[in-house]
């Protein structure tokens, strides 16, 4: 009884220490985990296998902890890896670039606990610890690189059917029949990672030899990348000969859930002969074993309340160092004072939508949106030919969660709308933007957009740019990110021509707009 005792008596001590880096380090990382942890929320998104995964996580380390002596010290070269991860996230607060400072949580954690164990410790906490890199958001930046692999994946696919296609960006048109879009969800990341999560736990649990986890992780990445590719393929193809109705093309996310599964069956196949391979003693006799030594830890260097202090005072630095997240406002709180198209031309109606559709932007610091019908070119009935929709998001400031660029801000609803077509339109300043028609589902209504990015007094036309043109934006004051949409309905006109004449001088007048509002704040 005494020595059960003895052992959670000193179980709580060394943790107690642990308890403490924790606390402070989530109390400086607070927005950051809780940008994380929203979206590990979403249950139809990439990242909601996020708090079962944590609860893997902390499994494997109490494993990992109970299997080994932990010797409590202070190692301080660590620190030295412990501030540069907290420069980094400094950098992505200051930068608001989300990604960097959400990619800084793991190795903090980490770093951390180096500082108390020492390397020969902390490393059979690796792997444990370091999964929960799969569960951070920064993987979107992933997305658009795999959703250009799975469209020219299919059209080499397709290309060996006789079906009569074409490919523009990451729209597949299916002629005379309709298009695909190879979007966000399309894009296999969910695959990707819960493949790699799947290798990594079996390879903690199964696995001795670095040689052996890594092929097993090589190949969870490969299957998982091909499952998704056959997944868009099958879909295309029934797609196809169906004339596009069938089931399957509205419906496909169970579908893709089973293909993966069936692509499971090989890796755990490979997972077993790289067992027995081990227990056959076929690996090289010099490919370092990743089994724990009889007594791995370290000698204790120091006192470990000198390295809880050393750590704290890093984070009260930072934490002081830091500025301070911009006030967060309610939606709506401030209008946009524009006028941006000529009232003399159009008439302005009582309505901020048009057929039912308006961009999606979660908590702008700003926004207008104003719908038109043309004084000119009325219908013998009084109808319009024409209706106009201009919208304009901003956002003063960005931090976590409060981007211009962000998962839940999107142009359309995939469940209400589908794209038909996509092209450029080039503004007067010679700046292009992107343009899109959308189809609302179970309907003839179709709606052209002209949309562009304006960040930091920098023109973009996609996500990607706009996101990246935040990183110049440190050497000038600025720090606005708006988006500008055209939206048109018309009958019996060219649409791209219309909106090839009417963006351009919406798109001069917004930035004039935008660049006297926002120069003079500052």
């Amino acid at each position: 009884m005494s020595v059960g005792w003895s052992r959670i008596s000193y179980s709580i001590r060394a943790c107690f220490p642990f308890v403490i880096i924790l606390v402070a380090l989530a109390s400086l990382l607070w927005s950051t985990v809780a940008g994380v942890v929203n979206r590990w929320f979403k249950y139809d998104e990439a990242y909601s296998h996020g708090f079962l995964l944590l609860g893997v996580s902390i499994l494997l380390v109490a494993r990992s902890a109970r299997r080994h002596s932990v010797t409590l010290g202070f190692y301080p070269i660590w620190l030295v890896p412990f501030a540069f991860a907290l420069a980094a996230y400094s950098l992505g607060e200051i930068m608001r670039v989300q990604a960097l400072s959400e990619l800084t949580i793991v190795p903090l954690i980490l770093g951390a606990a180096a500082i108390l164990l020492g390397w020969n410790q902390v490393k059979q906490f690796i792997i444990p610890v370091g999964i929960l890199f799969l569960a951070v958001p920064f993987w979107d930046y992933l997305s658009w690189t795999l959703q250009i692999m799975t469209v020219e994946v299919n059209r080499l696919l397709l290309g060996l059917f006789d079906i009569n296609f074409r490919v523009e960006g990451i729209f597949v048109h299916l002629i005379d029949i309709g298009i695909f879009e190879v979007a966000n969800g399309c894009s296999g990341l969910r695959y990707l990672l819960v493949g790699q999560l799947l290798a990594l736990i079996y390879g903690e649990l199964n696995l001795k030899r670095v040689t052996s986890r890594l092929w097993l992780y090589l190949v969870a990445v490969g299957l998982g990348l091909v499952a998704n590719w056959i997944r868009v393929f099958v879909i295309i193809y029934v797609g196809h000969e169906s004339n596009m109705q069938s089931n399957l093309i509205n419906e496909h996310d169970d579908f893709g859930w089973m293909v993966f599964a069936v692509t499971l069956i090989p890796l755990f196949i490979v997972g077993r002969l790289l067992e027995k391979k081990e227990s056959n003693g076929e690996i090289e006799a010099n490919n370092k074993s990743l089994t724990p030594s009889p007594v791995l830890a370290s000698s204790s260097s120091g006192n470990p309340s000198i390295a809880v202090a050393a750590i704290g005072a890093l984070l009260f630095l930072t934490w002081i160092a830091l500025p301070a997240a911009p006030e967060s406002r309610e939606v709506g709180a401030f209008k946009h004072d524009a006028v941006l198209v000529s009232e003399e031309l159009w008439l302005p109606l009582f309505s901020r939508s048009l057929a039912g559709w308006t961009p999606i932007v979660e908590r702008p610091d700003r926004l207008l949106e104003r719908s038109y019908v043309s004084r000119e070119g009325l219908s013998p009935a009084g109808d319009p030919n024409e209706t106009l929709l201009v919208g304009l998001y901003s956002y003063d400031a960005q931090w976590a969660g409060h981007e211009l660029v962000h998962y839940n801000n999107r142009l359309y609803s995939s469940s209400g709308f589908v794209v038909q077509d996509v092209f450029d339109i080039t503004s007067i300043e010679g700046v292009p933007m992107s343009g899109m028609t959308i189809k609302r589902l179970g309907s003839e209504d179709f709606i052209h957009l002209a949309f562009a990015y304006y960040v930091e007094g920098s023109w973009e036309n996609n996500e990607l740019e706009a996101k990246l043109a935040q990183l110049p934006g440190i050497l000038n004051r600025r720090t606005d990110a708006s988006l500008l949409v055209v939206a048109l309905q018309c009958v019996d006109c060219n649409a791209q021509e219309r909106l090839a004449t009417l963006s351009p001088k919406i798109h001069l007048r917004a930035e004039e707009y935008l660049d006297q509002l926002y120069l003079q704040k500052d």
